[in-house]
């Protein structure tokens, strides 16, 4: 288990700590669960921030599974949302974010970089990407059981945000850039199971703490971190068939 604070994130030394190379898990929800470790000061307050006010959220469908069952080790108190976001293509640019889109509509468009390609809010091509993006993550978003998290559930919370790997880190930054624009939790801790040694410092700039059970010098697929592989374990179909309709339970794990 470790934890990078912001401090090691802009900059400072982070701490020795013995990086293991395989993770041996069962699948997302025994991952969940051992991530829940290193989340409980969190939970209890012993981080000062007081506890009681942890919220997590999941922003793939498979880091809905390792988030529930982190929430459910964490507590009652602790609740579980979902909420996908995706960035915006850069028409004729696709390698480049003009800012992000939400599950529940909302859009944060990052004015300078817009601007810097002549890419405005009111460009037809910058709107066409936006609506694009828009509707696919609303048909997503709405095959959760429980709707997405609206201002008053994170404003001034410990928003916690959930994946089940991370290897670039691009679902996981735009998921926590448009959560601060958008929601203003008092403080972003993200989470994993996996996270690739050289993604930990770049993304520790966009949040107060990351907490991963294994840090691998290379990721390679996801899904290989799991002896359950690209198919959902039994257990991961049950949470599923909590969390999502139906015709997303037998889906093979792929990155979305």
């Amino acid at each position: 288990m470790a934890v990078l604070d912001s401090a090691a994130g802009r900059g400072g030394q982070e701490p020795e700590r013995v990086r293991q190379r395989q993770a041996p898990f069962r699948d997302r929800v025994q991952a969940g669960r051992q991530l829940a470790l290193g989340l409980r000061e969190y939970a209890d307050g012993r981080d000062g921030g007081g506890g009681g006010d942890v919220v997590v959220v999941s922003v793939s469908r498979g880091g809905a599974v390792v988030a529930g069952a982190a929430a459910a080790a964490l507590g009652r108190s602790v609740p579980h949302m979902h909420y996908l976001v995706e960035a915006i293509p850069c028409p004729g640019l696709p390698g480049l974010s003009l800012g992000s889109v939400a599950g529940d509509g909302s859009v944060r468009l990052d004015d300078l970089v817009a601007g810097s390609v002549g890419r405005g809010a009111a460009d037809p091509a910058t709107l066409r990407a936006i609506r694009a993006v828009d509707r696919r993550l609303r048909r997503a978003q709405l095959g959760f059981c429980r709707p997405p998290p609206t201002r008053p559930d994170l404003d001034g919370r410990t928003v916690v945000v959930v994946d089940d790997g991370i290897e670039a880190g691009d679902t996981m930054r735009a998921a926590i850039m448009h959560l601060r624009h958008c929601f203003g939790p008092r403080r972003v801790v993200a989470a994993t199971p996996v996270c690739l040694a050289d993604a930990r410092k770049p993304l520790g700039r966009h949040v107060d703490a990351l907490v991963d059970v294994v840090s691998p010098l290379a990721v390679g697929a996801i899904p290989q971190w799991y002896a359950s592989g690209a198919t959902p374990s039994p257990a991961e179909l049950r949470a599923l068939a909590r969390m999502f309709a139906a015709p997303q339970q037998c889906r093979p794990w792929t990155r979305e």
